[in-house]
């Protein structure tokens, strides 16, 4: 990586990928010829600005980025990885790339018709547990999968997301489990439970003694921990209501951290109300320097109104309210949306100030679906308080989405933001995605 990724991938270089890939499928356990397959994803992007470092000075940037998702199974039997390399050609970090591994592991599906297993590097989604683990999970299914328990433990990955194993594994880790039933087709029931450890590395820093005499010290930070169980039920009765309710609790601070309830109600064939109630505490770790700081917890409420009528742009209005304890903030939003096209205004006033912005976007493919040129527009005006003055912000995305073939998509769009800081700052984004799936008769 200290010579930076490449920016444009061509596509013989690809298919020379695709060949490499073949190759390592072999590897995988003979079954049949229609379970055996390999699929892959190779994303190349630049991005491209200008950024005023400081008044008269700026530094221009390119940003490359390379990333791959791969995926060989056969049968039960799958590996899978995804990873991503970066570099900065044009800026101060020019040559100094990075790379971020964000999952490599193994899995094994249905075993004994019951069990699901995976290993390796891999991201846990677990009702109130969330995150990346270097380690284990199961996934044990009964009475038909009406019942499922999950239980996953690993270390953390080292900061970036680097190919190695983080230094210290016990005192860096994430652990806990899930039981998910399902009483009935049109519910889900989820209890789950989460424990995290995070021990944060050793370091020096520089210290004055009474003199001013600077000298190192070492520093060693206080292990942090959070632990969290947590309930949620879903509903989908038919196609007219919609129910999702969530309650977490910290066991380290032995208080709730989260109530959630989101309802939408279908009133009549085209209209939909919708409702919502979050109630949330900062998730703050235990020993973080951030838990001895004043915080407020935040209630928010939310109503909406959507109209769909056959062949016609589906119409929303939605009222919300955002309580931190003595402060609110009061927001209201309309807009539409159809099949080529967005509209949306929405006004904003209380704690944070006042902002009313408005926003569109257009895409409508040609010549058999395979360009389409889009247009993103924006503009925004605002106040930090009573007494500021009135500022604006615009913002336009001008772009093109060109797609030859199914396996093949190359983006690009043009940037202009204009505001109080920036006068006329312009980007540039370009994307090239490749995906190809190739079924195996190896045996």
């Amino acid at each position: 990586m200290a010579h930076g990724l490449p920016i444009f991938a061509r596509l013989s270089e690809l298919y020379s990928m695709r060949k490499l890939l073949l190759f390592v499928a072999f590897a995988l356990p003979a079954g049949n010829a229609f379970s055996q397959f390999i699929q892959a994803r190779f994303v190349t992007s630049g991005y491209a600005w200008q950024q005023q470092d400081t008044v008269g000075q700026s530094s221009g940037h390119f940003f490359g980025y390379q990333t791959v998702q791969f995926t060989a199974a056969a049968d039960n039997i799958a590996f899978s990885t995804y990873w991503q390399g970066y570099n900065d050609f044009a800026g101060p970090l020019k040559g100094k790339g990075q790379y971020r591994l964000y999952n490599l592991y193994a899995r094994a599906t249905n075993i004994f018709e019951m069990l699901d297993v995976s290993l390796g590097r891999q991201f846990v989604f677990a009702g109130v547990g969330s995150g990346t683990i270097d380690g284990g999970r199961a996934a044990l299914k009964l009475f038909d999968s009406q019942l499922k328990v999950v239980g996953y433990y690993g270390s953390l990955p080292p900061p970036l997301q680097k190919a190695e194993f983080i230094s210290d594994p016990e005192n860096n880790y994430m652990t806990g489990a899930q039981v998910v039933a399902m009483p009935a087709d049109e519910a889900q029931i989820s209890l789950s439970y989460m424990k995290r450890a995070i021990q944060p590395s050793v370091y020096t820093a520089t210290r004055r003694d009474s003199l001013f005499n600077p000298y190192l010290v070492e520093i060693k930070p206080s292990a942090r921990e959070e632990e969290y169980v947590s309930g949620d039920v879903n509903v989908d009765y038919e196609d007219w209501l919609s129910a999702y309710w969530r309650y977490d609790y910290d066991l380290v601070f032995d208080k709730n951290s989260r109530i959630q309830l989101f309802t939408r109600l279908k009133a009549t064939d085209y209209v939909n109300l919708t409702g919502e109630f979050l109630r949330r505490e900062p998730r703050i770790s235990f020993n973080s320097i951030f838990s001895a700081f004043t915080f407020n917890t935040l209630k928010e409420y939310e109503f909406g109104f959507e109209l769909a009528l056959p062949d016609q742009p589906q119409f929303f209005l939605r009222f919300g309210y955002l309580s931190y304890d003595d402060e609110d903030v009061r927001t209201i939003t309309v807009g539409a949306n159809s099949k080529y096209a967005g509209l949306s205004v929405s006004t904003r006033a209380g704690y944070p100030g006042e902002i009313t912005s408005g926003s569109m976007n257009l895409g409508y493919p040609v010549f058999d679906n395979t360009f389409t040129p889009t247009l993103m527009l924006g503009y925004a005006r605002y106040k930090l308080n009573e007494n500021s003055p009135l500022e604006g912000a615009l913002s336009l995305g001008l772009g093109t989405v060109y797609r030859p073939a199914t396996e093949l998509s190359v983006d690009t769009q043009v940037q202009w933001i204009q505001n109080k800081i920036y006068r006329n700052d312009t980007r540039l984004f370009v994307r090239l995605s490749y995906f190809f799936l190739q079924r195996l008769d190896l045996l």
